[in-house]
């Protein structure tokens, strides 16, 4: 049986702690793993994040100055389940990235908790729209992503436009097998947007 965790929507400080390890890992995952559609060494953040607003549990931020500026909207699912049940994972997360010091925008980003199966099906579902995500072959990865940024701008449209109270649907497998789906609240996921919108100068 599938193991259902109902998450309270989490509060700002909770959002810029997981906010700080993601920037961190996200400056790391940068210089070992090239991926396609991406820079080869995304810029990492250089200052500590800085908050533009927090939309129903999806904070926006921005970090680093020149170069190394980044924006980021990022946000924690309302629901885990997995199956078989009791599956241990460090906390999930969604996000979209901008880094103007590169002119790169639109990145979305899934942290999964775990090492993902290589080649292992993932998706984002949004309604009727779904997106392959993917490892992109890179062996104990704990992140996936598309693998064009036509895919990154298809989800992150669907998202952004999506009805009052939809949710976004996240599906991944771990390295042992473990099958999950995260259910993210998208309701404040567009003000979120605009905001890293604003301050990274990305147009729509």
């Amino acid at each position: 049986m599938a193991r259902r965790i109902t998450i309270r929507p989490a509060k700002t400080a909770a959002l810029f702690a997981v906010l700080g390890l993601f920037l961190a890992a996200a400056a790391a995952s940068a210089q070992t793993q090239p991926r396609p559609a991406a820079p080869a060494q995304a810029p990492a953040a250089s200052a500590a994040p800085r908050q533009l607003g927090n939309y129903d549990g999806w904070l926006a931020a921005e970090a680093g100055t020149g170069p190394t500026r980044v924006c980021y909207v990022i946000g924690r699912p309302v629901k885990v389940e997995s199956k078989p049940a009791g599956a241990r994972r460090a906390d999930p997360t969604l996000s979209v990235a901008h880094y103007p010091g590169v002119n790169k925008s639109n990145e979305l980003t899934w942290f999964a908790g775990y090492p993902l199966r290589d080649g292992g099906a993932m998706e984002i579902e949004i309604g009727r729209v779904k997106v392959p995500l993917s490892n992109l072959d890179q062996p104990g990865s704990d992140r996936a992503w598309t693998r064009e940024d036509a895919a990154n701008r298809t989800a992150i449209d669907a998202m952004r436009a999506a009805a009052p109270r939809a949710t976004a649907l996240v599906r991944g497998v771990s390295a042992r097998g473990t099958e999950t789906t995260d259910t993210y609240n998208l309701t404040g996921f567009a003000r979120a947007l605009a905001d890293i919108d604003r301050a990274c100068n990305v147009r729509r």
